[in-house]
């Protein structure tokens, strides 16, 4: 009886210890950086995403594959979802984006991390 009170008790605290990772933003760049490089959605972030054509009306400019990204409010919406920098750095376990393109540069990432680290600035 003690055994299986033990093992249950080593299942409930692991599976208490584990978060789900698809909850989670987690950005590659400090507040301090972010805040010394002064990243607006105006400025920055609309232009990188039409320059890749992520904003496209062919690709999120139209909401393809759940996200949109026409606007501010809804390229907001779209980057709080966890799921939105892992496909942009082409991790494991998400469509990566761009799709059929290469993955954007470092520095492209750089400023939507900073970007949302910032607080999601207009």
């Amino acid at each position: 009886m003690k055994k299986v009170c033990l093992f249950f008790s080593v299942v409930v605290i692991a599976l208490m210890s584990c978060e789900d990772d698809d909850k989670i933003i987690t950005t590659n760049q400090t507040k301090e950086l972010c805040d010394s490089i002064d990243i607006l959605y105006t400025n920055d972030v609309k232009s990188l995403l039409e320059e890749v054509g992520c904003s496209g009306v062919y690709c999120h400019g139209s909401g393809a594959a759940g996200y949109t990204m026409s606007d501010y409010e809804t390229t907001m919406e779209s980057a709080q979802d966890p799921k939105f920098l892992r496909a942009l750095r082409h991790e494991t376990g998400v469509s990566p984006m761009p799709k059929g393109r290469e993955k954007l540069s470092d520095e492209e990432i750089q400023v939507i991390e900073c970007w949302i680290e910032s607080g999601y600035r207009e």
